[in-house]
């Protein structure tokens, strides 16, 4: 077989062999991740707009809403997951572009690899967050 290493179609037999596979799920996260993010920058752009042309007074009171209230500091929070998130598995994507990890269980040792990373900056920021 050519491309032995990669995985062949008929490698799940069932719906639930398939659900329950690493990759399946870091595809489905990096989608909603993606939405999430594109969602947030386009309230971001609004809220912020809106905002901004409506006076520096405004501005300025809007800022303190979303700076100070406990919600926003959760969501900002979410954010970085998210941002750290999409982004290392991104890479991982990337690097499997270029044909750097291609085989099926070097996928899965990146995909851990770079959320352990992930998941290390993300209680640090959460950290540096709740120290504030």
């Amino acid at each position: 077989m050519p491309d032995s290493h990669l995985m062949s179609t008929d490698a799940f037999r069932t719906r639930n062999q398939m659900w329950d596979a690493t990759g399946m799920w870091a595809w489905v996260l990096h989608r909603i991740t993606g939405l999430g993010l594109v969602f947030y920058i386009i309230l971001h752009t609004v809220l912020m707009g809106t905002s901004l042309l409506s006076g520096k007074e405004d501005f300025n009171e809007t800022l303190s809403v979303l700076m100070g209230h406990p919600v926003f500091e959760f969501l900002d929070i979410l954010l970085v997951g998210a941002v750290l998130y999409h982004g290392l598995n991104g890479i991982r994507i990337l690097l499997f572009d270029m044909g750097i990890g291609v085989w099926i269980r070097t996928q899965k040792i990146l995909f851990w690899m770079f959320m352990g990373v992930g998941a290390i900056l993300w209680f640090w920021f959460i950290l540096l967050k709740l120290g504030e």
